[in-house]
């Protein structure tokens, strides 16, 4: 059986040279413009605009002042507890603009050393989240900034907090750390290039129709069909060493096929194709195509069609309506004309997966072991996974040497 210890080179070879780039922008007090965070990302595959730079800087900031005046909780752990805060966590200001450790609150967060102006920057999807371990002392004590706070408290700080709900693109909060990350001030992390764009492979990967005819789309970053077009890396895979068709329609590969004819399509237009087809595939599995409508001002206003395509004939009475719309209102569960739509009576939901890729990159050797699960993971460095998950939430290197980068996503197949 083919071992899920996977050993290649990613592009972390690129971060020594992107490091290099982003010190001497840094030592020669460069502006700092889009240009110039596009230049020290440019191995990732991320860019920004000046003008999307220059909106997500002009985003309004939350400030903590006054942290630790809690003091020293009762706990049964014997660690020491000090700088443990959670009148700030427990706030209705940070609940109400952050959220539960559960809720994707996207944004960047800045601790500041008060008495010396000495700055860390980092960002999450899950910004509570991450706040949470800060708060509570759980993150592990590596790099300059989580032993400092244990040993001058939380009082030694102020943090500020950018949120990215509005109108948020994936990724953005890793463009604007990155805009941070070239400031001079921010000298309480150690590298000055975000690592969490770091389990990117730059490794070529094509998607033709599964007759080789026609190009679909490729890229020389295959997480680039992970993060854009919701593909898990075990479905390209499979593909590229069966060759079984992904969707039943597209196959894989790591080479162009000569002969080919390229579509040319863009991003958008390979996710609506692909969401198109998911739906096609999610009704084929249903025994019961009724469709149910409800007046989301009225709710004793429902009406049920036998088929989708009396739900149609109907809302075309009300406004031009289309069935790929329609199944996507339905999917989404957000309503179409004034109506909520859903499957009436055999409903079989999308099948959903919970995917996940752990790599581990020795940063002496640039060798990357990918596993399935922390726990795996843990396994081959005799720790356990709990451990692993908090060093790649914090982005510091476990042991000094190893650092910890993971995907974890929701995907339909």
């Amino acid at each position: 059986m083919k071992s899920n210890r996977l050993k290649t080179i990613n592009n972390f070879k690129e971060l020594v040279p992107a490091n290099k780039l982003a010190f001497k922008y840094i030592n020669d007090g460069v502006n700092i413009t889009a240009e110039v965070v596009n230049n020290v990302l440019a191995f990732s595959g991320l860019n920004i605009t000046q003008e999307t730079l220059n909106t997500l800087l002009s985003y309004p900031r939350l400030n903590f002042f006054n942290l630790d005046l809690s003091g020293p909780k009762a706990s049964k752990d014997p660690r020491p507890q000090r700088g443990l805060d959670l009148n700030t966590i427990n706030s209705n200001e940070f609940k109400k603009n952050l959220g539960t450790t559960k809720d994707k609150v996207p944004g960047v967060y800045i601790w500041t050393h008060i008495s010396t102006g000495d700055k860390y920057v980092g960002s999450s999807t899950q910004l509570a989240r991450r706040l949470n371990g800060y708060f509570k002392g759980t993150h592990a004590d590596a790099g300059k900034l989580i032993p400092l706070i244990k040993k001058e408290g939380l009082s030694a700080f102020n943090l500020q907090v950018i949120i990215l709900k509005d109108n948020y693109v994936f990724n953005q909060e890793l463009l604007l750390e990155q805009y941070l990350l070239l400031h001079p001030e921010f000298n309480l992390n150690t590298l000055r290039v975000v690592n969490s764009v770091l389990g990117a492979r730059s490794k070529a990967l094509y998607m033709y129709t599964k007759d080789f005819s026609e190009l679909i789309y490729s890229s020389d970053i295959q997480e680039d069909f992970i993060f854009k077009f919701k593909i898990h890396h075990t479905s390209f895979t499979k593909s590229l060493s069966t060759g079984v068709p992904y969707l039943d329609k597209y196959i894989f590969t790591n080479a162009p096929v000569l002969g080919a004819i390229n579509k040319n399509m863009s991003i958008s237009e390979v996710q609506a194709m692909l969401g198109k087809d998911r739906l096609e595939i999610n009704l084929s599995k249903r025994t019961s195509n009724q469709v149910l409508i409800r007046d989301v001002n009225n709710v004793n206003d429902t009406k049920l069609f036998n088929s989708i395509k009396d739900c149609i004939a109907y809302l075309n009475t009300i406004a031009s309506s289309s069935r790929t719309t329609l199944l996507r209102h339905i999917e989404s569960k957000t309503p179409y004309h004034n109506y909520i739509c859903e499957w009436y009576g055999n409903k079989i939901s999308p099948i959903k997966n919970k995917a996940m890729q752990i790599n581990i990159t020795n940063i002496n050797t640039s060798e990357v072991e990918t596993f399935s699960s922390f726990r795996k993971a843990a396994l081959s460095l005799s720790t356990t996974g709990p451990t692993l998950k908090t060093f790649a939430d914090n982005g510091k290197l476990f042991q000094g040497v190893y650092m910890i980068t993971y995907v974890n996503s929701d995907f339909v197949e």
